[in-house]
């Protein structure tokens, strides 16, 4: 683990502010760090714009009423489970060497935050959509991370073939 106080003395001796971020980017995993905001953000973002669209044509009750219906919750699952999939591969895909560990964190955060959303939204949905979401939370991300180290060892072969 990172000694705190020692960070803080080596920052203290940097003079300007790019050297201090710099130094704070050398031993930060920043690469890791960026690679599951960005995976977060891409899974959000789709997810809430797919939602909006399908409240805009109709077919998801208005916002303000409570969404009880399996068929639109089995939709919305598989919207959700697809954006994971393609935003753990991204995450993947910018951690590098540290994907499946990325990916795991990805998962992990996926899982957490739909659990409390089972409590936090059970008056507004069936609780087996927040309860599925939070169980496969990581499995999604497994997957969309196996399929970029597929994806990568395929495009290496293809190089080696190339030369």
């Amino acid at each position: 683990m990172y000694n705190l106080k020692k960070i803080k003395e080596n920052i203290s001796k940097k003079k300007d502010l790019c050297s201090k971020l710099k130094y704070l980017t050398e031993i930060l995993p920043m690469r890791l760090i960026i690679s599951v905001v960005v995976g977060i953000a891409i899974a959000t973002v789709l997810s809430f714009l797919t939602h909006l669209l399908l409240h805009w044509i109709g077919l998801f009750p208005p916002l303000s009423k409570p969404m009880f219906d399996t068929k639109l919750l089995l939709i919305t699952l598989i919207y959700h489970s697809l954006y994971a999939i393609g935003a753990a591969y991204v995450t993947a895909k910018i951690a590098g060497k540290k994907a499946k560990k990325a990916v795991f964190i990805l998962g992990s955060k996926e899982a957490i935050m739909w659990l409390i959303g089972t409590f936090i939204l059970w008056k507004h949905t069936l609780g087996w959509f927040n309860i599925t979401k939070a169980v496969i939370g990581i499995p999604l991300a497994i997957i969309g991370g196996k399929i970029y180290v597929l994806h990568k060892k395929r495009k290496e072969e293809n190089t080696e073939k190339l030369n």
